[in-house]
């Protein structure tokens, strides 16, 4: 059994685009893979076009390992999201195959089942623009629906040291929100590396004595030695990971940056195998994982069968509850929370998963579909161009925020526009923004 050929489908989904792959065998077996990145969607679908030229076509779906090393390594400028996003695009569907081939879940490809059942944290529940009374209510009706944990933003579009005043409001929704859940909800916050070194750290003795369990991304991702720095008041955890792009890098992390729980992201790392490296490493040091995922079904489907075969594991991001309504529809037997866990799926490959190319279709690829999550950075604006768009449904505010899951709707293509050849994967108007293409056939 060889790679025959590879799909790439680019799926608008309001705050970003969806990346998926579908890899096709000579036998006819295929397997569905994803590559989300944050708002760079054609870069890395053009990744996935010269990865599958250069390395996998012709390639048995089985040697994963041999295969993700030859797209690592081989590149010069090796990894970064981009270039592993594309890897894990490939990876996820060649373990999906090998599963569907032989007759078993991903899970007993990666060492066995030790959890079939994983408890989720909610994410993507809380809109920023939200005032104290409304978190509350919506933290609520979150803890009711049996999730153990719930994470947010209150600080939304802030700088590195905004004024007190907006700390203040911050700190009161996080008030009201441990308030309305009580104290058995565990109660995340997440600061998206907005930070510098001395309000994160005063942050941090507000956040612990407000009885939040963890603080994620306190101080911008890159340096490990500030991340350092930050205040570790007691009771409060640190959580970073999610832009660590590269084992190789987690030593010094561990070290130099000091958190108390590791979040690798699957995709943008390179994939379930290493991923399940990186979350080795961390149990080195005796520290668990709590895989990043705020991207597509499958890649739920693939990380939950990871989750599954992993021992050092805490509460998983979900997002699935608060997505786009179409999400359930965009795969069959797409998992989703129920009383705020997932039971890991014992079907083939990632869970018995198949794309409906229909619900794929209907949702073509939006150019600017991007959030700013950072509207003030550092002297700059950086939301003020996007602000400024005719289309006024991409932005609220001064945040420039889109809320996870809403639908927005592009202008029709110009009659009989002509197509520009690269990206091959989508029919793009030379000099508009207007992608109506989804999905190429074969790569």
């Amino acid at each position: 059994m060889k790679v025959a050929r590879v799909e790439v489908f680019l799926v608008g989904h309001g705050w970003n685009n969806l990346v998926l792959t579908r890899v096709h065998t000579d036998t006819g077996l295929s397997g569905l893979g994803e590559g989300t990145m944050q708002w760079q969607a054609r870069t890395v679908a053009s990744a996935i076009d010269h990865m599958t030229n250069r390395y996998v076509l012709g390639a048995s779906p089985f040697e994963v390992e041999r295969l993700v090393q030859a797209m690592y390594r081989n590149e010069y400028a090796r990894g970064g999201p981009v270039l592993n996003s594309a890897i894990a695009a490939i990876e996820f569907a060649l373990w999906d195959i090998c599963g569907k081939a032989l007759g078993q879940p991903a899970f007993n490809l990666l060492g066995g089942r030790v959890h079939s059942e994983i408890p989720a944290y909610a994410n993507g529940w809380y809109d920023p623009e939200a005032g104290v009374v409304a978190a509350a209510a919506a933290a609520r009706e979150v803890a009711a629906a049996g999730y153990g944990g719930l994470k947010f933003d209150p600080f939304w579009g802030l700088g590195r040291d905004p004024d007190p005043a907006e700390l203040r409001r911050g700190m009161d929704q996080v008030a009201a929100v441990r308030a309305a859940v009580g104290p058995d909800v565990q109660v995340f916050v997440d600061g998206h590396g907005r930070f510098s070194v001395g309000t994160a750290s005063r942050l941090a003795h507000q956040l612990a004595e407000a009885e939040v369990d963890w603080f994620e991304e306190p101080v911008d991702p890159e340096n490990y030695i500030a991340l350092g720095q930050v205040a570790r008041p007691r009771g409060l955890q640190i959580a970073v990971g999610e832009r660590c792009y590269s084992r190789y890098l987690i030593p010094q992390l561990l070290a130099e940056g000091r958190p108390n729980i590791v979040q690798p992201d699957p995709i943008q790392v390179g994939g379930l195998l290493e991923a399940k490296k990186i979350s080795v490493l961390a149990d080195t040091a005796y520290l668990p994982v709590s895989f990043h995922c705020p991207f597509g079904p499958i890649a739920t489907a693939a990380i939950l069968q990871l989750y599954a075969a992993t021992t050092n594991v805490v509460r998983q991001e979900s997002f699935s509850e608060f997505d786009a309504a179409w999400r359930r529809e965009l795969i069959t037997n797409c998992p989703m929370p129920v009383g705020g866990s997932y039971l890991v799926s014992a079907l083939p490959g990632l869970g018995g998963i198949e794309l409906n190319e229909t619900v794929a279709r209907d949702h073509p690829y939006e150019d600017r579909a991007v959030q700013s999550m950072w509207a003030v950075n550092g002297s700059l604006r950086a939301s003020e161009e996007m602000s400024s768009s005719p289309d006024d449904s991409l932005t609220s505010g001064g945040s420039g925020k889109q809320a996870p899951g809403a639908e927005r709707t592009e202008p029709a293509a110009p009659s009989g526009a002509e197509t520009n050849s690269v990206p091959q994967f989508a029919n793009l108007k030379v000099g508009e923004t207007d992608l109506r293409g989804t999905f190429r056939e074969k790569i």
